[in-house]
């Protein structure tokens, strides 16, 4: 092994840790927390302590690629999607945990600014500053709503149409409260179906780069020993290697579904991490009852204080986080401006189903609307978790065997040729 190779199998872990120092003691050097915030050599020690943990994180992948070659690659993928997703998931639970505390203050009746204001000093980072900043605004008078869109990140984006309307509605504590217990009721069903589509469409691409090497590696090798022992190879050798040739001669047909398994297993990838939030129409249109929900949970609170829905359409077209769900919402708006009825324009716009509006519509005349909302997310939210459920029941096993039918073709078909060698020696 060249020194060359030594420096890179060595440096990257001696990077990371000297990454890590830097952090440590930019925490260490900072004397006052509260101002903490100001620090900029803090900052500018912050930026050099993750400068040397990415170059250290590369230099690591270049040296599981010396030592091991493309499978030490492939350990260092894999490390580095878990430990962003770690990292993402972190930051994540930290919003909630600031959600959290916020809708106890609320609950308690104690002012939002303190309480968001010891929450920022208790924490390190972007957060920490971005929580800074919203305490001042809130103790500035600012309205909480708009204090948060000056802070874009120190709460979940789902949280901020439930914030709103609370706000606007007199019920700020209950919507708090309802969006902060959002994670532990999403989350488990999320990483379950998330875990199971990467691992499915990580195996093709295993599989693919086994079978290449196989085919190009091992399987010659088994014609020119049978050629020279005037053996014929087994039929279900012979059909394998039929079946790759065909693949081969017509791979620009079957390129795109590649290049489509590849795009889905991005997408999961970067899905389970929690960089990207966006639905492909079609996932879209199968996940539509969790935003019927969030929407109806919306109303509920506003129904509650006796509001008008139409202000609350309003509200959510501008605030909710998801652009298919606005365009919607405001679309919506425009058909109670024309005079249309609620329920019927939620229907129309593909917001809420025939049976949600039905029941929503017998609720409204006996007058009990804001617990039948309620309970018509919660049957949604039911029904989705139901439905998704059921699919992935049904789809995984059945992928699972196409993948192991086509693995047990292969390995038939590489170990036949071994016992019929072994027999003509014998």
């Amino acid at each position: 092994m060249q020194k060359s190779d030594l420096v890179i199998m060595f440096g990257g872990p001696a990077l990371i840790l000297l990454g890590i120092a830097v952090l440590v003691a930019s925490q260490i050097l900072v004397v006052r927390p509260e101002a903490a915030r100001d620090d900029a050599m803090q900052t500018v020690l912050g930026v050099i302590g993750w400068a040397l943990i990415v170059v250290g994180f590369l230099g690591l992948a270049a040296s599981f690629a010396i030592m091991l070659g493309i499978a030490g690659l492939l350990v260092w993928i894999a490390a580095a999607v878990v430990i962003a997703a770690a990292l993402v998931r972190r930051g994540e639970s930290q919003r909630y945990a600031l959600l959290g505390v916020m809708a106890t203050a609320a609950e308690r009746l104690i002012p939002l600014g303190p309480a968001v204001e010891a929450f920022a000093r208790e924490r390190r980072g972007p957060l920490a500053l971005r929580a800074g900043r919203l305490a001042q605004l809130i103790e500035a008078g600012t309205p909480l709503p708009e204090a948060l869109r000056h802070c874009g990140g120190v709460l979940p984006r789902e949280a901020a149409p439930m914030i709103r309307i609370g706000y606007e509605s007199g019920v700020l504590a209950p919507a708090l409260r309802q969006a902060a217990s959002a994670q532990s009721r999403e989350d488990p069903l999320w990483s379950s179906l998330t875990g199971k589509l990467v691992y499915l469409c990580v195996l093709p691409w295993f599989f693919l780069g086994i079978l290449s090497f196989v085919m190009l590696k091992i399987v010659p090798s088994f014609v020119k020993i049978f050629a020279d022992f005037e053996l014929q190879l087994p039929g279900v050798t012979r059909a394998l290697i039929a079946t790759c040739g065909f693949l081969g001669s017509y791979w620009p047909l079957l390129g795109p579904l590649w290049l489509a398994a590849f795009a889905l297993l991005f997408y999961a990838v970067l899905r389970y991490i929690g960089w990207i939030r966006f639905d492909p129409p079609g996932i879209a249109r199968l996940l539509r009852r969790r935003h019927t929900a969030e929407i109806l949970d919306s109303l509920s609170l506003a129904a509650g204080q006796g509001r008008p829905l139409d202000t609350v359409f309003a509200a959510l077209a501008e605030s909710y986080p998801t652009k298919w769900i606005r365009r919607r919402l405001r679309l919506a708006c425009c058909d109670l401006e024309a005079g249309a009825d609620w329920c019927d324009s939620l229907c129309g716009r593909g917001l809420i189903g025939t049976a949600d509006r039905a029941v929503l519509r017998s609720a409204q005349r006996l007058g009990n609307l804001p617990w039948a909302l309620k309970e018509m997310a919660r049957s949604n939210r039911r029904r989705l978790a139901y439905r998704l459920y059921a699919l992935v029941n049904l789809l995984y096993p059945v992928t699972i065997l196409i993948y192991a039918s086509v693995i047990v073709f292969f390995v038939v078909g590489m170990f036949i040729p071994l016992i019929a060698l072994i027999q003509r020696l014998v």
